[in-house]
């Protein structure tokens, strides 16, 4: 079944157009025979979901008014148009930020660094992408054979709070607290 939506972003050899849900279509230049879009216009599509993309959907067959054929040249016109179409689309999305997130970033700019630090690091884990937070090192126990690795919590919930820290620091080359010192060759 064909879809349409309105061409949103078109950054070379890909762009995005956006249904009347909401919902963002990917579209490669392969599904308009190395074409172009033109941004504000209108596109036909069937979709289908992009394997590993958690539902996302890909625009296949492409058609329509935004369609711009390879090769294809704009009237000075045309380009004039796409020129006050895009400018409008910047504009209006400008607004609607301003309406939008103004009150947010009120809220926000008044947040000390620690709190904005971690604001950040929790959408970012709700939103899915990730997380900014550095992989626990794990570390040999130096006592026990077959290589198993054990991070710095994992030390001292098995050996206690003194000896745990200590066993840490011995299973990374430390000697007294410190770094063992780098043997290097003295250059003549």
């Amino acid at each position: 079944m064909s879809k349409s939506g309105k061409v949103i972003s078109w950054r070379g050899p890909f762009g995005f157009a956006e249904m009347e849900n909401g919902n963002l279509v990917y579209i490669h230049t392969s599904e308009i025979d190395e074409g172009k879009l033109r941004i504000g216009l209108t596109v036909n599509f069937d979709t289908e979901e992009v394997d590993g993309h958690g539902g996302k959907l890909k625009g296949t067959n492409v058609s329509g008014e935004a369609v711009l054929a390879k090769g294809a040249k704009l009237t000075d016109e045309e380009r004039a148009a796409d020129k006050e179409r895009i400018g409008a689309i910047k504009e209006a999305s400008k607004e609607a930020n301003k309406k939008d997130f103004d009150p947010v970033f009120e809220k926000v700019s008044k947040l000390n660094k620690h709190n904005k630090v971690q604001l950040v690091h929790r959408l970012i884990k709700d939103l899915g992408l990730g997380s900014l937070e550095k992989p626990q090192e794990k570390r040999r126990d130096p006592t026990q054979a077959g290589g198993a690795t054990y991070t710095k919590a994992e030390f001292i919930e098995f050996y206690g709070p003194k000896k745990g820290i200590n066993m840490w620091n011995l299973s990374s080359g430390k000697k007294g607290g410190k770094r063992a010192p780098k043997k290097t060759k003295k250059s003549e």
